[in-house]
């Protein structure tokens, strides 16, 4: 069982990237689809597992030491008793306990996760699998181009060359955005690696010159020892040689690459404000990197630029009029928000779109202000909101929203509404003890700057089901790889 256990982890990285296809349907109603995922079906039985696990090896004192971790979903599971849709609020507040079994699994069998072996394999399953989809991600650009159908390509309707004149890719999940969220862990980690390896390397050439040090674990050393040293705690910290080589900054380059090829705003956003914070944050604490913190940022801009010329040249073999420069420009104009404006005003399109798509920043502004405005409606509503999962229902029935199958497109804003202050508070109070738990242990940074990224992302969208990376994915890879420091 403990073997299932941690073959389950290893899955997860993999597992999470098809958020939505391949998907079982089970109907609708007038308030939501029924549909299950694989990530959702890996979600029901880990957490199945893992409550088997805590009864055979009798881990209820942890449970119990961890009170303060279930006040949120018992609150959430309360709401249900008010809440303007009992069926989404049960199936809801069901995800959120399954999400926090899960994690709290993670958490107590820690212990499962020791010895290099297995963060090597760890780290396999998650840089090898986002590289793979990644590789599928450009191929389904190729297969939208050359007339494949959306069945088999699994393109969204939005997500064809007919948009915008170039394909921008959604993998297996159900749009481009989701698929940019998703590969933000693989990028924040790889950048952070490359930076992090950098230090080392600093230090061996220091050994390399004659120089004494003291690292406080490892001593002083002659340089043949230093050097065994130094790739035997590259290998405790990543668990791979493969990962002190050359193999991170491709897949830095990979990730971002196909993370503007997404053309998801809210994704692109939030890696901007992580990266700017992670190479700030190093920058400032070790001086030496700022070398290597420009060669991660040079990577970043030659990502973006091999992408834009992509799209270019999509858009130029494209059924549509579309030619290289008019993609181009189309591209830097919705990145822009409208601001930068480069097209020639002859071009002649058939793309639906021709630049910057307003009306998708005005529909989530508008959802969420109908949201705060069904929030202030009475004292309850603003102490306890309208219960979980009651978001859709309760803005069509004020007639502030045209259908109640809608969620507001900002987690903040939806916990707020069906949750009120009260849930809010609670939300503040778990966040701030699983980040007091974490800073206790070396290797806190990396998945602190995974979550500021992920923090800027949640502004642009919400739900559960394609999110469980959000949710899952820091606590894993902390509890497996990153509680060593690469240095002491």
């Amino acid at each position: 069982m403990k073997k299932l256990f941690r073959i389950l982890v290893y899955m997860l990285p993999a597992v999470l990237f098809f958020s939505y296809y391949p998907v079982i349907s089970f109907g609708a109603n007038e308030t939501m689809n029924f549909e299950l995922s694989l990530p959702l079906i890996w979600l029901v039985v880990f957490a199945f597992l893992s409550f088997v696990l805590v009864v055979k090896e009798k881990k209820f004192g942890e449970i119990f030491k961890g009170w303060p971790f279930l006040l949120l979903p018992v609150f959430l599971t309360l709401t249900i008793l008010w809440s303007e849709n009992r069926t989404r609020g049960v199936l809801t507040a069901g995800i959120f306990w399954l999400i926090y079994i899960a994690g709290f699994s993670i958490y107590i069998f820690r212990d499962y996760f020791k010895g290099e072996k297995v963060r090597r394999v760890f780290w396999k399953w998650f840089f090898a699998s986002a590289v793979v989809v990644c590789v599928w991600c450009f191929l389904q650009c190729v297969l939208d181009l050359v007339g494949v159908p959306r069945e088999y390509s699994l393109m969204c309707l939005g997500c064809t060359y007919k948009s915008f004149g170039f394909p921008h890719p959604n993998g297996f999940a159900i749009e481009p955005q989701f698929m940019g969220n998703l590969l933000l862990a693989p990028i924040m980690v790889s950048g952070w690696l490359m930076l992090k390896k950098q230090k080392d390397k600093n230090l061996e050439r220091k050994s390399s010159r004659g120089d004494n040090f003291d690292n406080g674990s490892v001593g002083a050393h002659t340089k043949l020892q230093f050097r065994d040293s130094l790739r035997d705690r590259c290998k405790n910290y990543a668990g791979s040689d493969f990962l002190c080589s050359k193999f991170l900054p491709f897949c830095f380059f990979i990730f971002i690459a196909t993370l503007f090829l997404t053309f998801s705003r809210g994704a692109i956003y939030a890696f901007g404000v992580a990266l700017i914070f992670m190479t700030a944050y190093l920058w400032v604490r070790e001086k030496k990197l700022v070398k290597k913190v420009m060669a991660v940022w040079g990577i970043a801009i030659a990502a973006f630029l091999f992408t834009l010329n992509m799209q270019g040249i999509m858009a130029q073999v494209s059924p549509t009029n579309d030619t290289y420069w008019s993609g181009v420009s189309k591209v830097l104009n919705h990145l822009s928000l409208g601001i930068i404006d480069v097209r020639k005003a002859s071009a002649v399109e058939e793309a639906t779109f021709d630049g910057y798509v307003a009306e998708s920043t005005d529909t989530r502004m508008q959802i969420s202000r109908a949201a705060l405005q069904i929030w202030r409606q009475d004292f309850k509503t603003m102490m306890f909101g309208v219960g979980i999962g009651g978001a859709g229902e309760a803005m069509f029935k004020a007639g502030v929203m045209w259908s109640p199958k809608e969620i507001v497109q900002n987690e903040y804003v939806s916990l707020l509404l069906e949750t009120g202050v009260v849930g809010i508070l609670f939300v503040m109070f778990t966040i701030g003890w699983i980040l007091k738990l974490m800073s206790k242990k070396p290797g806190f940074e990396p998945i602190l700057i995974l979550m500021v990224a992920y923090a800027v992302t949640l502004l642009f969208f919400a739900g559960l089901p394609n999110a469980l990376h959000i949710y899952l994915l820091p606590v894993a890879i902390y509890y497996i790889s990153f509680r060593k420091k690469l240095v002491s």
